[in-house]
């Protein structure tokens, strides 16, 4: 019996910082967008190259394994080096690998270009590769003993295949909590419907959350997306506090603390991870929330989405000395 199988993408992430970029905004009548811009024609010189594992699934998989859980992965990789690495890193994790390896040779396991962070941000190039292309079919059931899902993104066939494994995880009373991307919820609530209506906890940033619910306030969504079947919904917002609303209607504010950043990549699958694993382990949503801002933060302050992911013993005694400002009230 697992604690957690988490379902969702994996990649070789590139990190790549060039030695000129700017950022440029343009702005129109109906919106103002920002851009990293590259001088045309030009040959740029590449200060730092480092390469990382990444993808929401093994991003959470990984960090529910040092939160002390015993964990199992489901996505597809391509028979490829690069599908090495990332079966060397989960089983380097205790981390059971459930899913499935292609047999085409044209199948490359996903890969993803970051380019330069501009104030505190990224644009990422993303291959998906074999991700998109995962069967319902080649799961071995069986398997498939656990007392939760995490639900990271998945597109194309393999979103499928996560509609079939939430509709095995209501069969079989097993909860889920889902995290999907801006990809995803761009295609609005009625296509997330089937997952949704069996999501126990649903965790998403706030233009995430705009996007399912066309309105931009995340305490008013907090409650909005409760009406779509999730029992916890928490909207995270960059700098700026987390909403939460539990089973009972109780609403949290969470303040992040105030930390240097250094990269973001990986901070929202750390975030929502850390947050089922204390909740599992506690049954209480303020602790859950508070260590999931030590962890996330962690993340936030190294290049990569594992650098620096801590164990649980770790985030407790960092929470232990933090300030952590919550606030608590009844909707």
């Amino acid at each position: 019996m697992y604690d957690v199988i988490v379902a969702g993408s994996n990649t070789i992430d590139a990190f790549v910082y060039t030695d000129k970029n700017e950022s440029i905004r343009i702005k129109s009548i109906k919106s103002e967008e920002t851009y990293i811009s590259y001088p045309l024609g030009s040959k740029l010189l590449v200060n730092e190259l480092d390469f990382y594992t990444g993808g929401g699934g093994t991003n959470a998989s990984v960090c529910l394994s040092r939160m002390g859980l015993k964990t199992a992965y489901i996505g597809k990789i391509g028979n490829d080096s690069n599908g090495k690495v990332i079966l060397d890193e989960l089983k380097r994790e205790n981390i059971d690998f459930l899913g499935e390896i292609s047999s085409l040779s044209k199948e490359k396991t996903g890969y993803s270009v970051v380019l330069d962070s501009i104030e505190h941000n990224r644009t990422i190039l993303s291959f998906r590769g074999a991700n998109d292309t995962l069967s319902y079919l080649k799961i071995d059931k069986n398997k498939l003993q656990t007392r939760w899902f995490y639900f990271a993104t998945m597109t194309g066939k393999s979103f499928k295949t996560l509609e079939q494994i939430a509709g095995y995880a209501n069969k079989n009373k097993i909860k889920i909590i889902f995290n999907p991307d801006n990809a995803l919820c761009e295609k609005g609530a009625d296509f997330l419907k089937n997952i949704l209506k069996n999501t126990e906890i649903l965790v998403l940033n706030n233009e995430e959350a705009s996007l399912l619910t066309g309105k931009n306030n995340p305490i008013f969504n907090t409650a909005e997306l409760k009406k779509f079947g999730p029992e916890i919904v928490i909207i995270t917002d960059g700098k700026n506090p987390v909403n939460c609303i539990d089973y009972d209607n109780n609403h949290y504010v969470i303040y992040p603390l105030d930390i240097k950043v250094i990269e973001t990549t990986g901070a929202g699958d750390s975030f929502s991870s850390t947050f089922l694993a204390g909740l599992i382990k506690t049954k209480d949503v303020e602790f859950a929330l508070k260590l999931a801002i030590i962890n996330s933060h962690s993340v936030l302050k190294y290049k990569g989405a594992k650098n620096k992911l801590l164990f649980f013993n770790e985030a407790v005694k960092i929470l232990n000395s933090s300030n952590i400002k919550i606030e608590k009230n009844k909707i």
